[in-house]
């Protein structure tokens, strides 16, 4: 458990590890996304699977079991396509029963399952997303169908071994029991929690991440010239961006540390560090590729109108762990060559910056996830169109345009 809380400090993952999967839904219309903030395009959809035959999986004790990765694209559709729109979940067979994917059954999406592209020859810049820990790759629908309608590729990654996935779809079951991305201490040691959080933030090992991403990024550079496959010829793969949530955040800025051919991350809500402050990793040696750093404010529980709350010793070493991550970040910042966007957003939690705020219940004290994801949004968008497509109208990274709940610091690259 004090393994746990020092993996979730910042990014979620506590409760994934206490049994995410068997999460309460609230009773969800089927249309939740049908009034979702859109661009231009209409968006299709579809899922596939792809095998690293080149990879035993090392996630796995299974003898003889390559890499195993369900992809799922979003792209800009035809403006034609009339079919009726794909469900949230296109594969709820993969998950396990008591999952929470069951219970959303009747939920579409606003993207039509196996549209055709969008008509023209522009090649499309493209996102890896990748999801928080134990969730699948389509629990941040609300972002990925967004960027997609503004003309981009968006490719979602499930990682086994950080999505709860059970099964694949060529009927080979699948079981974590294998190698881990955090690091357990030596044996017979039970250091104190900030010392165990530093040696999982020096030990924990995302290179397994990182290969699916570079066996995607290399996969679409294959297909890119199939003339069988529906996107042949349209993605700019001299264009790649790579944004997360929670888990994928973090593991989206050590990507674009090991991966040349990604050229900027966004980095939502991700603030751990977990394996990143190796030899190699991005806290250690910082970035060279332009990043956004958008977190949920959490100092809120410290600052007025508090009277003065006498704490335990466990709050009091839960704030000096957030204090040492938030340090560890700024130095990264520090070190990195690149420009950086370093954002914070009031009244909205962690799961605000996936779907899990539109299908459960939330505070009403905190913002409702229509308006935090319009923000996410609008950000993320206006940093992938700066640093990918070249844009100069960026009003909310300039500062001419502003959020009363979010603040926003910034740094070019050649300023240090």
């Amino acid at each position: 458990m004090i393994i746990a809380m020092c993996l979730g400090i910042g990014a979620g993952l506590v409760s994934a590890m206490e049994g995410e999967a068997s999460r309460k839904t609230r009773n969800v219309p089927v249309d939740i996304f049908a009034d979702q903030a859109r661009g231009p395009y209409r968006t299709g959809t579809f899922e596939v699977l792809w095998v690293n035959e080149a990879l035993d999986d090392p996630s796995t004790t299974a003898v003889g079991d390559s890499r195993k990765v369900m992809v799922q694209l979003w792209y800009p559709a035809s403006s034609s396509v009339q079919q009726d729109h794909a469900p949230y979940a296109i594969s709820p067979q993969l998950y396990g029963e008591s999952h929470w994917v069951h219970q959303l059954g009747g939920v579409r999406t606003r993207s039509v399952l196996n549209a055709p592209v969008v008509e023209g020859r522009e090649r499309l810049p493209v996102l890896i997303y990748n999801h928080g820990a134990m969730h699948p790759h389509f629990s941040g629908t609300f972002q990925t169908e967004f960027l997609a309608s503004h003309g981009y590729v968006v490719v979602a990654i499930g990682h086994p071994g950080a999505n709860e996935i059970e099964r694949f779809p060529d009927g080979k079951s699948y079981r974590n029991d294998g190698m881990t991305y955090w690091a357990e201490p030596p044996t017979g040691e039970r250091p104190a929690r900030r010392e165990l959080a530093e040696y999982l933030w020096a030990h924990g090992d995302l290179s397994l991440f990182i290969g699916d991403i570079r066996f995607v990024l290399d996969r679409l550079a294959a297909l890119d010239i199939d003339p069988e496959w529906r996107l042949r010829h349209r993605l700019a793969l001299d264009r790649v961006g790579s944004l997360g949530w929670s888990l994928g955040g973090f593991l989206s800025l050590q990507a674009g540390r090991d991966e040349p051919r990604i050229k900027a991350v966004a980095n939502l809500d991700g603030l751990n560090l977990l394996g990143l402050m190796g030899p190699r990793g991005v806290a250690t040696l910082g970035s060279e590729r332009p990043m956004l750093l958008m977190f949920a404010d959490r100092w809120t529980e410290v600052s007025p109108p508090y009277p003065g709350v006498e704490l335990s010793a466990d709050i009091v070493e839960r704030m000096e762990l957030r204090a040492a991550l938030v340090a560890h970040y700024w130095r990264m910042l520090r070190r990195s060559t690149a420009d950086w966007y370093y954002m914070s957003i009031a009244g909205v939690d962690h799961a605000h910056f996936s779907d899990r705020t539109l299908f459960e219940t939330i505070p009403e004290d905190r913002m409702s996830p229509r308006q935090a994801h319009d923000i996410i949004n609008r950000f993320t968008l206006e940093f992938f169109e700066k640093y990918l497509r070249g844009s100069t109208q960026t009003p909310l990274l300039d500062g001419e345009e502003v959020f009363a709940e979010a603040g926003l610091f910034k740094m070019k690259g050649d300023a240090k």
